[in-house]
C-alpha cells in the first residue's frame, strides 16, 4: 500500500533562509486538564484497540510490554493481560512469568518498577472493567462509539466476553455467545450528561487525563456539543470509515481548526486512522493532529508471531527455532525489528518539522490537493 497522503510532500526550509540541523528533540506534547494542572505525554504514537483476546493472555501481556517498551502508548485492562490472581507485566506486576523467559533476567532487570503509560478504555458496557484499572492510567478514553465485533454486529464476540470474565473453559458464557454494545453509559442518558461522567472519572484516576472518543461521521454536530462537556482531548475514530487519503486529511484539519474556532487550540486531538505509513503520521500531525494510532503496525506484529507459531515463515533474529509457545522475548524482539524503524521515521520526521515554519511544512504538486488543504502549490 503507497502512501494515503503521498501527494503532500514535506517541504525543506526555503533555499534563501540559513539553517543547520538540530539535535533531536523528545516529541512530548502537554495535555492540559480540566483542573488547570497539566500531564506529559511522551510520544505521539499511540496503539488504540488491540484485540488482546485474539491472544493467549500470557503473550498478550508480553506483546503490551514488548510495544509499551517503545514509548507507545497501549490500551490494556487488566483482564485483558492477566487472569484475576495476577497483576499483569504491563501493569507493574514485576517480572514477566508468561514462559520460560522468566529466567531472562537481561529482560527482568530492564522492566520498570511502574506500570507502562496506559490508556484505559471506558466502554458503556464497562465488561472487563475493575477500579484496580483506574490505577496510575496516562489516558481515560471514555468511548461514545458503538463497538462492531469483527461479523459486523453491533456486539462483543464469546471470545471477547470469555477473556473479559475469565470465564473457565466449559463453563458457559455470561449472555451465551454474542453481547449486544451500547452507545452510552447506563448513567449517561445523553451527551448533556457526559461532563458528570467525565467528573466521575477524574475522581476515578485523579492523574490520569480524559478523553471522550467518537465516530465523526457528524462532526459539526457532535465536536460542538463534546466539546462543551469539557474533556481533556478529543480522539476521532476514523478506521471504519474507508476514508480516501484527501478525505482523512480534510476531516483532520476540519476537526483542528473547529477547535480552535472554540477557543480550544491546545487541546489534544487524537486520531484511529486505520492503515497509514510513518510519512502519513507525521503528515497528519502537521495538519492538526497531535497524536496518531498505530493499529495497523501493532496488528501485523501479532499477524507475524502467529505465522512463528504455525510454523510459517517469520521474524527469525528473535529466536534460533518456532515453538508453539512464543515467549515474551521472541515478542520484545519482533516488535523492535518492526516498530522500531517506523517510530523512528516518526520522530525524525517530527523534528524536521521544527525547523520550518507552519505556512511552509507541507506542500503539494497536485492542484486539488493545495487547493482543498490550503498548502503550498509546487511547481
Amino acid at each position: 500500500m503507497t502512501d494515503r497522503l503521498a501527494p503532500l510532500l514535506f517541504l525543506p526550509p526555503p533555499i534563501n533562509t540559513p539553517w543547520t540541523g538540530v539535535a533531536d528533540q523528545a516529541l512530548q506534547m502537554q495535555v492540559s486538564r480540566a483542573d488547570g494542572s497539566a500531564k506529559t505525554v511522551t510520544s505521539p504514537l499511540f496503539w488504540h484497540d488491540p484485540n488482546w483476546c485474539e491472544m493467549p493472555i500470557e503473550q498478550a501481556d508480553s506483546l503490551a510490554v514488548a510495544v509499551g517498551r517503545l514509548n507507545t502508548l497501549v490500551t490494556a485492562m487488566r483482564s485483558e493481560l492477566a487472569p484475576p490472581d495476577r497483576c499483569p507485566v504491563f501493569h507493574g506486576g514485576g517480572v514477566d512469568v508468561s514462559t520460560e523467559d522468566s529466567k531472562d533476567e537481561e529482560l527482568n532487570d530492564s522492566l520498570p518498577q511502574e506500570p507502562f503509560p496506559r490508556i484505559v478504555p471506558y466502554r458503556p458496557e464497562r465488561y472487563g472493567l475493575t477500579a484496580s484499572d483506574f490505577d496510575h492510567a496516562a489516558v481515560i478514553d471514555l468511548r461514545l462509539a458503538i463497538a462492531r465485533d469483527r461479523s459486523g454486529r453491533f456486539a462483543f464476540s464469546p471470545n471477547q466476553i470469555r477473556r473479559w470474565e475469565a470465564t473457565p473453559s466449559g463453563e458457559p458464557l455470561a449472555g451465551g455467545g454474542w453481547v449486544p454494545a451500547a452507545t452510552f453509559p447506563p448513567d449517561v442518558i445523553s451527551i448533556k450528561h457526559v461532563q458528570r461522567k467525565l467528573e466521575q472519572l477524574r475522581i476515578l484516576s485523579p492523574a490520569a487525563a480524559v478523553f471522550v472518543s467518537f465516530e465523526p461521521y457528524r462532526l459539526d454536530e457532535d465536536l460542538p456539543r463534546l466539546l462543551a462537556t469539557n474533556p481533556d482531548g478529543i480522539i476521532l475514530l476514523m478506521s471504519k470509515m474507508q476514508l480516501d487519503g484527501l478525505s482523512l486529511a480534510k476531516l483532520v484539519q476540519h476537526a483542528r481548526q473547529e477547535m480552535n474556532h472554540a477557543g480550544r487550540p491546545d487541546m489534544p486531538l487524537w486520531i484511529v486512522p486505520g492503515d497509514v505509513k510513518a510519512d502519513d503520521v507525521v503528515k497528519l500531525i502537521a495538519l492538526g493532529a497531535s497524536a496518531v494510532a498505530i493499529d495497523t503496525w501493532c496488528e501485523a506484529v501479532i499477524e507475524e508471531a502467529e505465522q512463528a507459531t504455525s510454523g510459517h515463515d517469520g521474524y527469525q533474529a528473535a529466536t534460533a527455532t518456532q515453538t508453539k509457545a512464543i515467549d515474551s522475548k521472541y515478542l520484545r524482539e519482533l516488535a523492535e525489528y518492526r516498530l522500531r524503524p517506523l517510530i523512528d521515521r516518526v520522530l525524525g520526521l517530527g523534528f524536521s518539522l521544527s525547523r520550518v515554519t507552519k505556512a511552509e511544512r507541507l506542500g503539494s504538486f497536485d492542484s486539488t490537493w493545495a487547493a482543498e488543504l490550503g498548502v503550498k502549490q509546487l511547481g
